[in-house]
């Protein structure tokens, strides 16, 4: 089984990415990070070419790999820390160009048949987010959104942590709740 964690912070040790990496630790599966900050993605355009073209973004930069990862991973970590009351843009550019995988043919259809289908319908979840003040809710409602609603994955996990300006690995109720968190996430992949 394979997890796929997504690391949304452009600091490579910022308290989000950390925290993705503790649960996907935790889960005691073989697992990838893909750090946001390592790759190029550039904003969806809404052309609509995903769309008409059996999922193909015309838009050639990291994503063209990142697609193949998130189709053949078993279980998905999204790490996004919150900036100005929501995603950080980073994030924003990944979930919006996620909208071209629901045109490959794949998975159970979506409501509407102009909706496409949900390749990664029904595979396990875990949403994080870190915040130094406040506006982590919204974050996880996002992510929610995305990870729920659009993806139709199932979120066996979600932390929301205000860390003010500490690390978490010098808060060890936190780093017990991402454990926790990986260790859900495994289970859900073994049965």
């Amino acid at each position: 089984m394979k997890v796929l964690g997504i690391c949304g912070s452009y600091r490579d040790e910022s308290n989000t990415n950390k925290l993705v990496k503790k649960v996907a630790e935790a889960s005691g599966c073989e697992y990838e990070l893909i750090y946001l900050a390592h790759n190029e993605i550039k904003p969806c355009t809404g052309c609509a070419n995903c769309m008409m073209n059996d999922g193909i973004c015309i838009i050639q930069d990291a994503m063209q790999e990142i697609y193949e990862k998130l189709l053949q991973a078993d279980a998905l970590i999204v790490g996004a820390p919150t900036y100005f009351l929501d995603v950080s843009g980073a994030v924003k550019c990944f979930i919006d160009r996620n909208m071209a995988l629901y045109y490959r043919g794949i998975g159970p259809d979506a409501e509407m048949e102009v909706l496409g289908k949900r390749p990664l319908s029904g595979k396990p979840a875990v949403s994080i987010t870190t915040v130094a003040g406040a506006g982590h809710e919204r974050t996880k409602e996002t992510l929610k959104m995305f990870l729920d609603y659009c993806h139709k994955m199932k979120i066996v996990a979600e932390l929301a942590e205000p860390v003010g300006m500490n690390d978490v690995y010098d808060m060890p109720e936190v780093m017990k709740r991402a454990e926790d968190a990986g260790r859900k996430l495994g289970a859900a992949l073994k049965k």
